[in-house]
């Protein structure tokens, strides 16, 4: 059964929210804003995330203000880039996003082969705009 694109929208806007504070709750669980993407070597599966990218000075960046258009047709594309400095050599091959708690609650993966780029230590890794794309299937 498939989702009504209202809802499938609404879901997308209320969970890549571009806040830098703040929560919004999805049934019973409440996610802390902002809402970081991280990138991990192996692909993530719906019931496990992959494995996160280690070393160097990467850090995780926060989505606020990287997805300012409203949802459409049960799809929202990124509007800003994702830079990551400081990578440690390494393939990473997904992008995982979460709250920002301590203990992170994963929201989402995008999983494939066609993400994965090899960067060597002290690269920068870049998801260009319009690249991260979520969508409720």
């Amino acid at each position: 059964m498939s989702k009504f694109t209202t809802y499938a929208n609404d879901v997308l806007d209320a969970g890549y929210n571009n806040g830098s504070t703040g929560t919004f709750t999805m049934g019973a669980t409440t996610y802390t804003l902002p809402v970081k993407a991280e990138l991990t070597t192996t692909v993530s599966t719906a019931g496990t995330p992959g494995t996160l990218v280690a070393g160097g000075s990467y850090a995780a960046q926060s989505l606020a203000g990287n997805f300012t258009s409203a949802a459409a047709s049960a799809s929202k594309a990124s509007t800003g880039a994702l830079t990551y400095s400081g990578m440690p050599a390494c393939t990473w091959a997904d992008v995982y996003l979460r709250d920002s708690t301590g203990t992170p609650k994963p929201m989402n993966f995008r999983g494939g082969s066609s993400l994965a780029k090899t960067v060597n230590a002290g690269d920068t890794a870049l998801i260009p705009i319009g690249s991260l794309t979520g969508s409720e299937t």
